[in-house]
């Protein structure tokens, strides 16, 4: 009994030191980099802070969501701070990815998913606008969305919709957007318009026929009722075109 014992005991001991020679090469691996990685909540912490300095200019901070970064994940530990990076034109709202680089003497780089919401009051409708309906302050009101929600665009401030007029219906309670709005034509063709012209203090008016439509600020052509000739022009009042520049006759 004593012998088997003592056998049992001997093959107890292999599997056991077989076990833990199975498992060095996995307690050794940074054996190589000095026996340091990467603190998984460094990189966690540079995308953080990355997303929220990219964000700034949203007025709010960002609520941000960072994607697993599995534990299997061992970097060797970076010389030099990190940096992270985007390529130009990424949306930094919504699901981003973000680059983390290290630049030391064992250079590496990872890309970090993360969902970003930015919450913010924007234009919504408080009843249904038909289209052609000139937006009042009484036919809107600011609500707080997640912008990386509006992926067609926003009005975050109340006077940018007021006096524009619906380019289509817009339902009640639904976020107003810059496509859905346009400004009011000031000048439609056909009508009868006022040509201002000034120079050196001097201001000269004629009558002319405007060829085309036009909201504030745009260029509209008009016809010199007089001179039969064509001027481009801007709408800058009802009723009322400034000269810009001299185009040809007919």
């Amino acid at each position: 009994m004593l012998r088997y014992i003592e056998s049992m005991g001997k093959k107890l001991n292999s599997i056991l030191a077989g076990s833990l020679m199975a498992l060095l090469p996995w307690v050794a691996a940074p054996a190589s980099t000095g026996g340091q990685i990467q603190p998984v909540d460094s990189v966690r912490s540079v995308v953080a802070d990355f997303i929220t300095t990219r964000t700034a200019g949203y007025g709010a901070p960002p609520r941000i969501r960072i994607g697993r970064l599995g534990p299997r994940l061992r970097l060797p530990l970076c010389s030099e701070p990190l940096s992270a990076f985007q390529p130009p034109g990424s949306r930094i709202i919504g699901n981003v990815t973000v680059g983390v680089r290290c630049g030391g003497t064992s250079p590496w780089t990872i890309y970090v998913p993360a969902h970003v919401q930015m919450f913010r009051p924007v234009a919504v409708a408080i009843r249904s606008l038909e289209r052609g309906a000139v937006i009042s302050e009484a036919d809107i009101k600011l609500v707080e969305h997640d912008l990386a929600a509006l992926k067609l665009g926003y009005i975050d401030d109340a006077r940018q919709a007021i006096g524009m007029v619906a380019r289509q219906r817009i339902r009640a309670g639904s976020v107003v957007t810059p496509h859905m709005v346009e400004a009011p034509r000031l000048i439609r063709r056909g009508e009868q318009v006022t040509i201002v012209a000034r120079s050196g203090g001097i201001e000269i008016q004629a009558a002319g026929t405007a060829l085309s439509d036009g909201a504030r600020g745009e260029l509209v052509r008009v016809r010199n009722n007089s001179s039969r000739k064509i001027v481009e022009a801007i709408a800058a009042a009802p009723g009322v075109v400034e000269v810009r520049t001299l185009s040809h006759s007919r």
